[in-house]
């Protein structure tokens, strides 16, 4: 993957900076327009509320016009170049592609998913996918005049990793950060040595002696100092079948400009530090030996 920058610095910082404030207007343009036209319905001004429809079609189509030629412009001249920096040379971005979620548990049910910047990489000999994902709890109810209503909930906004390490694993191990709100709905069925650990994380295996196998001392010491650089609420999975999920609840995606500075230099860092949290991950896991099935001799 080659970086394509086309223009100087000062220059991608000055294009950046205005279609982040032409994305700003335009959403403010559309959500204002929303809600006025919903005031307008109630009050039953329908023409007025049929300008004020209008213009949120209008600021709509400019919010996905601007933020589109936003995240092509931070893909071509700077994400594109930082996937090199973080994974390697074998490496895809499509940042309008979307991430199978894998096998986790969770204490909330979902059946939607949506996402973005969709990452396939080769680090290290080990094949990688990582992105933006949403997971969503969408339900439609009808009352009693045959009325139907649809609500939806996004239940996890953040990153998902699917890493292959490419050998069978010691067991099948689920771990998930929980709050107090959360032991209601899941419980470990394993007690583990480390009283922090198990305070802070839900642990479900099948069996209980493969979550001892792969969450040793040094493993689950790991994982603390990993979550609490999280940012977020972490959840990971380890499959017998070489596969290790780690989904980070953020409420972010990945490579947003949003508020921050559009100096090029900290754009480059920032997304770089995004990366290198999930890289980190690999790298040490992937030499853990408790990690992997032993090999027998027969």
């Amino acid at each position: 993957m080659e970086e394509k920058q086309m223009m100087t610095n000062e220059q991608l910082e000055a294009e950046l900076q205005s279609l982040r404030i032409k994305a700003t207007i335009a959403k403010v343009l559309t959500y204002g327009s929303g809600a006025a036209m919903i005031f307008c319905f109630i009050i039953a001004m329908i023409p007025l509320a049929i300008f004020f429809i209008v213009l949120a079609l209008v600021g709509g189509y400019q919010l996905e016009k601007n933020s589109s030629r936003l995240k092509k412009l931070l893909s071509d001249n700077v994400i594109n170049g930082v996937l090199k920096e973080a994974l390697g040379d074998v490496v895809e971005y499509n940042p309008w592609g979307r991430i199978n979620p894998g096998s986790m548990v969770f204490p909330f049910s979902y059946n939607t998913t949506s996402g973005s910047d969709y990452i396939k990489a080769d680090y290290n000999g080990l094949r990688v996918e990582l992105g933006d994902i949403e997971l969503i709890n969408e339900t439609e109810d009808t009352d009693a005049d045959g009325n139907t209503q649809k609500s939806s909930i996004t239940q996890f906004k953040g990153q998902w990793l699917t890493c292959d390490f490419g050998k069978e694993l010691a067991g099948e191990v689920y771990i998930s950060e929980w709050g107090k709100k959360d032991r209601r709905l899941m419980k470990s069925n394993v007690t583990m040595d480390n009283e922090q650990f198990s305070k802070r994380f839900c642990v479900r295996v099948d069996n209980p002696q493969e979550a001892y196998y792969i969450l040793t001392p040094h493993m689950m010491e790991y994982i603390l100092t990993m979550a609490d650089k999280s940012g977020g609420t972490v959840y990971m999975s380890f499959l017998r079948d070489g596969r290790m999920h780690v989904a980070v609840k953020t409420g972010r995606d990945f490579f947003e400009l949003g508020k921050s500075n559009t100096d090029v230099g900290v754009l480059r860092r920032k997304f770089l530090d995004e990366l290198r949290w999930f890289t980190d991950i690999i790298d040490t896991l992937r030499v853990e030996d408790t990690l992997y099935k032993k090999e027998t001799n027969v």
